[in-house]
């Protein structure tokens, strides 16, 4: 197994309008992502890295597949709507319909990653890991440099709550 299969590098991360950073509640950034020998992303578009990390960080302990994904994309263009389920501990994560994905599913400590073209790439569980908390915590730095966060309305700031809520035990496990 290489351990170059599967790569994934966070890029300028911003707000959409630094004007507003008190109220923007999804950091968005360039991301470039290779698995195997196919480039997913180069760098060059902007994405939604906060709702991509949380995603990922979701793929740690649940495949992510067409049929049962972890969210509509795994890096989606905007992560602009967070609802606070009641029914269990999870953040809905609502995106508009463009986004990059792929497949990803765990067998025997390894995780077989496939893209849309059908390109694909077996790394270890470990790397995986690594490689995602790695992704996260550049994210979730960001957040930590940036100013305190002020979401007047209720909905919306159970939905950010939840969304943190969900993170940290995930990325704390």
């Amino acid at each position: 197994m290489k351990r170059d299969q599967f790569e994934i590098r966070l890029g300028r991360i911003k707000w959409l309008d630094d004007d507003f950073e008190k109220l923007d509640i999804c950091a968005h950034g360039y991301v470039f992502v290779r698995i195997g020998d196919e480039i997913v992303s180069d760098s060059g578009t902007e994405w939604c890295v906060s709702a991509a990390a949380l995603h990922l960080l979701r793929t740690l302990e649940s495949n992510h597949t067409k049929e049962k994904p972890v969210g509509e994309q795994l890096i989606p263009c905007c992560g602009h709507f967070l609802v606070a389920d009641t029914d269990n501990d999870d953040v809905f994560v609502g995106c508009c319909p463009s986004g990059i994905d792929w497949e990803v599913r765990h067998a025997n400590n390894q995780v077989k990653l496939t893209t849309e073209s059908g390109a694909e790439a077996i790394v270890s569980y470990d790397l995986y890991k690594e490689t995602v908390y790695t992704f996260a915590d550049k994210v979730e730095a960001f957040y930590l440099i940036s100013q305190p966060k002020e979401i007047e309305d209720e909905f919306d700031r159970k939905g950010y709550e939840k969304f943190w809520s969900e993170w940290h035990r995930r990325r704390n496990k």
